[in-house]
């Protein structure tokens, strides 16, 4: 039986979705259990050392590795792989639903494929109970206090999607439980160190506002009918 594995990133990543502060549960999916959870790009050097620590796990828990990651369900994929399985969901998912269905959730999973194509790695986890969180400052660790006010306020100035920071996770290979499952690598978040602040993600898939409505940049945004005469100060004069 595989050993549950500690990893600390040794190079920080970052913060690309995030539940990190508060719980949530995957759109779309009836009766999934909300969770802590965030999805990472991460470099070369950490993504090599989580697949053998995944490739070791599979090998203990079922004897053997296939060689084709495709036939797991794994925590940590290389980003091109994850964008292609972005896109590849998105097509089953609009499988029967309207043409404006399909574009939304194919333009959603097309963003995805972007964001994820300059990373070596994704890498997906999660827990049920709360996340140990910390924050690097002026080269010290200091703990953020495991209070509501304090977590919240964390979420939305250090743990956002486009910040850099360093996860630690827990890797545990599993057996599938039923037929149409698969055998797999899961990832437990459980502390996570915010190390600087980086560009914020707009939105989480689709195009961001400024790439739908870039046109509209340098319009002035004061209202051009302003202190403009109305219908009513000519109520009097004689149309034409």
């Amino acid at each position: 039986m595989a050993e549950t594995v500690r990893y600390t990133l040794v190079k920080p990543a970052r913060l690309l979705y995030s539940s990190i502060t508060s719980k949530s549960a995957p759109q779309g999916v009836q009766g999934a259990t909300p969770k802590f959870s965030g999805t990472f790009g991460i470099e070369e050097e950490d993504f090599k050392a989580i697949v053998k620590i995944m490739v070791d796990g599979i090998t203990a828990e079922l004897g053997s590795f296939s060689g084709n990651p495709g036939d797991y369900y794994l925590a940590c994929m290389s980003g091109t792989t994850a964008g292609k399985r972005a896109i590849a969901t998105a097509e089953f998912k609009g499988a029967g639903k309207s043409a404006d269905e399909q574009m939304k959730l194919m333009e959603k999973a097309q963003a995805r494929a972007e964001l994820y194509k300059p990373y070596a790695g994704i890498l997906t986890a999660s827990s049920q109970y709360a996340v140990e969180l910390a924050k690097l400052v002026a080269g010290k660790i200091v703990d953020i206090p495991d209070e509501e006010v304090a977590r919240a306020q964390a979420g939305k100035d250090l743990f956002y999607p486009g910040a850099v920071v360093a996860p630690a996770i827990a890797l545990k290979a599993f057996r599938r439980k039923t037929l149409d499952a698969k055998d797999g690598v899961t990832a437990y978040l459980q502390n996570c160190l915010f190390v600087s602040k980086g560009q914020r993600i707009a939105g989480s898939g689709g195009p961001s506002n400024n790439d739908v409505f870039g046109n509209y940049a340098g319009y002035s945004d004061v209202d051009p009918t302003a202190g403009a005469p109305t219908n009513a100060d000519f109520e009097d004069d004689v149309a034409f």
